[in-house]
């Protein structure tokens, strides 16, 4: 009885192994068992688009607080099947950054996974930039018996820089 679970226990893990081992992050795309999906997956986690900067409309707000100007941008990475959105928002008087804030949002279609790891605020120099770090995590699935194992992961830290003239840049 014993010995049916420890070689139970043995060839799951073996299983375990197998899959992490059979795909490394630099040959992923070259790795012949992924299907067409799973390589999406990969090869568009791969790619990170800055959205426009957009300026926040200031309607009906008093003439003191009316000479700060709101503006919004997005850092998505990844594709519909596994993406991520880093958002920072900040409003800016022309002369400094008066406040920033930032925010992530992300989504997967099953069984492909996407971990948030926080959006933080690196460094900043009021009088002109605020930089920002997302850090994500995207990976292509399989199903099995024992539910969803991931078989590629990869993590990104992606910076957002946000300027005083309302412009942004991401590196």
């Amino acid at each position: 009885m014993k010995l049916s679970r420890i070689t139970t226990k043995v060839a799951s893990g073996a299983l375990a192994l197998s899959l992490l081992l059979s795909v490394s992050p630099v040959l992923a795309s070259d790795a012949p068992g992924l299907t067409a999906n799973q390589l999406e997956v990969i090869e568009a986690a791969n790619i990170g688009v800055l959205s426009e900067v957009k300026t926040v409309n200031n309607d009906g707000v008093n003439s003191l607080a009316a000479t700060n100007k709101a503006y919004t941008v997005k850092y998505t990475r990844g594709s519909f099947l596994a993406w991520s959105d880093a958002v920072v928002d900040w409003t800016s008087n022309g002369d400094q950054i008066t406040s920033s804030s930032g925010s992530q949002d992300a989504g997967y279609v099953f069984p492909n996974i996407v971990r948030k790891g926080g959006i933080t605020k690196q460094s900043s120099s009021a009088a002109s930039y605020h930089i920002y770090l997302s850090k994500t995590t995207i990976g292509a699935g399989v199903v099995s018996p024992w539910g969803d194992v991931t078989v590629y992961e990869s993590d990104f830290s992606d910076y957002i820089k946000v300027n005083k003239d309302g412009s942004a840049s991401n590196y």
